[in-house]
């Protein structure tokens, strides 16, 4: 086994596991994004095939030798065989590594434009989505405590004797009319799914933009309390309020650091309270809302 080759499989491997680290769902978007890679994997042969077919006599290795014995004319010949590479993986590339908007993402946007015109970030709400359910319709998270279903997951949580203690479902009907007909029966209803995600974070918006600096940290605030409730939120601002130096106003490194919330792990999810809650604000509005800025306005 050479020693290059041992560099190769060692660098694969430390890449993989970095990939994996940083991973918002544990390995799902990694292999996502393995599975991209495998266009361009295919891609490899074809434009070499191609290449060879445009100048079968130009191989670079006979040029690379060629130039170390001085001759002029091949190294601009390797410079044209390096362009003409360049330019194929350019051509072909493109639908090889595309990133596929998911199929609902136009009801989101209708939706948008229906409920909630006025949205200074519609990109947050497709992240959002994404953060809760990769966009699989019929997700489902259920657990000893509660069961979370669809687009939006919206939930029904238990007490430890099995009666019911709130329905997420149940409380955002109330805040449209639109949404009046949607029950539990229909939980997994794309439309209504997306259309509930859009009227809840609106009504939230409409309360803390004039208590954050800005649209950004209001929609920040949003995606906290659509994990962890309104009264968390409320209770972190206030505990940053108290803390020198610390902006009720801002989230990141602000109200990001201060919370009430339990660090014990919870049974079933991995993380605690606390950690699933500045997980899903970071992975909203840091890491998968950019993706979507190509596909929607902001």
């Amino acid at each position: 086994m050479s020693y290059r080759f041992m560099i190769m499989v060692a660098a694969t491997l430390i890449s993989l596991m970095w990939f994996l680290w940083g991973d918002p769902d544990g390995g799902a978007q990694m292999m996502e994004q393995i599975r991209s890679l495998t266009g361009l994997i295919i891609l490899v042969p074809v434009v070499y095939g191609v290449r060879r077919a445009f100048v079968d006599a130009a191989r670079g290795r006979d040029l690379v030798e060629w130039i170390r014995q001085g001759n002029t004319a091949a190294g601009i010949a390797y410079l044209g065989l390096c362009i003409l590479t360049g330019l194929l993986f350019l051509a072909f590339s493109p639908r090889a590594l595309a990133w596929e908007p998911p199929k609902d993402l136009p009801i989101l946007q209708e939706e948008i434009a229906a409920r909630w015109p006025s949205m200074p970030m519609p990109s947050m709400l497709a992240a959002l989505v994404e953060q809760e359910s990769l966009w699989k319709v019929r997700a489902t998270l259920k657990t000893s405590r509660e069961e979370g279903v669809g687009y939006g997951q919206f939930t029904r949580a238990y007490t430890a004797d099995g009666r019911l203690r709130f329905d997420s479902l149940a409380e955002v009907i109330t805040m449209d009319k639109s949404l009046a007909s949607w029950s539990w029966a229909d939980r997994y209803n794309p439309r209504m799914q997306l259309r509930a995600v859009v009227v809840k974070n609106r009504e939230c918006y409409r309360r803390y933009i004039t208590l954050a600096a800005d649209a950004y940290n209001a929609l920040a605030f949003c995606d906290s309390a659509y994990n962890g409730g309104l009264g968390g939120l409320a209770q972190d601002r206030r505990l940053c309020a108290m803390k020198e130096g610390c902006n009720p106003k801002v989230w990141f490194k602000n109200v990001e650091l201060t919370s009430a919330k339990s660090d014990v792990k919870w049974k079933g999810y991995g993380q605690s309270a606390r950690g699933i809650n500045r997980t899903h604000v970071k992975n909203v509005m840091v890491v998968r809302r950019p993706k979507y800025l190509t596909v929607m306005v902001a």
